[in-house]
């Protein structure tokens, strides 16, 4: 199949040609997907882009269960023989890069099981757009591309070999909202990655980060990069040796699904082909008994929402060796 956008830029060139010159909308099969779920569209003359999701009426969720999603507009379109298209329009031009990064998500859910079940998958990633949505204008920031590299490379280096990739990915919840980047079942890893020539300290985000209940073992892990333009690792370059690396394998969805919460957008890569990472030093802690923290049990009632910086200096007897992590993470999955 050709990509996504490929197939609006044809269409668009027979509109502008007087190839196409009907009134209403015309469309091409997005997906190999024998069921033809998903459509891209445009309506003539207007070059307004579509997406088009076919499937039974009954599968498609009530319209209150839809997302309202901004810069874009969903409507029902009752076809023949209990058929219906969900269709996604993008209302305004200038979002068109985004609209291509979200139906080539949106193809990837269409495909495969019953149509009620890539329905719900359809529904679940517009969900996902419209938190994205609803942030943007604003791009990765240099410490959150730096974060993302950090927990990425800490997710292959370190993960992948000791708990094998399902797992891993499985693993990787910091860019849903939750207090530590990796969590299993008694074990959470939090990363933080500083440029090297900074001072020894790490931003702590919240008085949750660092609490060791319900873990068994909680370990903060600190990577200290280098950064150059025109040297080192990319992130674009980490994030497409990961999806290689994903490919064929059921954790690839949900890999996308979190690249996507944590802020990652294709449409936006070539803001991030110069800047590279080259890794110093990467240290880790057990954070246990007296180790200099604020948690819940510590703060005073009604106080919450708590940020600190942490000198690594305070916190070197608490450092192990990497040998321990991998021991504790390999019995996890035992």
């Amino acid at each position: 199949m050709k990509r996504i956008e490929v197939l609006w830029e044809e269409m668009e060139t027979e509109i502008a040609s007087g190839q196409s010159t009907e009134a209403g909308s015309f469309t091409r099969l997005a997906t190999p997907d024998s069921g033809q779920r998903l459509r891209v569209g445009l309506e003539s003359p207007s070059k307004v882009r579509l997406l088009l999701f076919s499937a039974d009426t009954s599968a498609l969720p009530p319209r209150a269960a839809w997302p309202e999603c901004r810069g874009l507009e969903l409507l029902l379109d009752h076809g023949d023989s209990g058929k219906s298209n969900l269709i996604v329009r993008l209302r305004d031009p200038r979002g068109k890069d985004v609209f291509t990064a979200l139906a080539e998500d949106l193809a990837k859910k269409a495909v495969g099981g019953t149509e009620a079940d890539a329905a719900r998958r359809v529904i679940a990633a517009l969900a996902r757009w419209q938190r994205f949505l609803a942030s943007m204008g604003r791009s990765l920031s240099d410490d959150a591309r730096r974060g993302l590299w950090g927990e990425l490379k800490v997710l292959e280096d370190l993960l992948f070999p000791d708990l094998g990739i399902e797992t891993s990915i499985d693993a990787w919840k910091g860019p849903f909202g939750v207090p530590q980047d990796f969590q299993l079942s008694t074990v959470a890893l939090e990363v933080k990655t500083r440029a090297a020539k900074s001072p020894a300290v790490v931003r702590i985000s919240s008085e949750r980060q660092l609490h060791p209940e319900p873990w068994e073992n909680l370990f903060l892990i600190q990577v200290a990069v280098d950064e150059q333009d025109g040297a080192g690792e990319t992130l674009p370059e980490r994030i497409s040796k990961l999806r290689a690396t994903l490919r064929g394998h059921a954790a690839a969805e949900l890999f996308e699904d979190a690249l996507l919460e944590a802020g990652w957008l294709d449409a936006e890569e070539e803001k991030h082909r110069s800047r590279g990472f080259i890794v110093r030093e990467v240290e880790m802690y057990r954070v246990e008994g007296d180790f200099p923290r604020l948690s819940p049990p510590l703060l005073p009632q009604g106080i919450g929402g708590v940020v600190y910086d942490l000198s690594l200096d305070s916190v070197a007897g608490f450092r192990v060796s990497r040998k321990i992590v991998e021991d504790v993470l390999k019995q996890t999955v035992k």
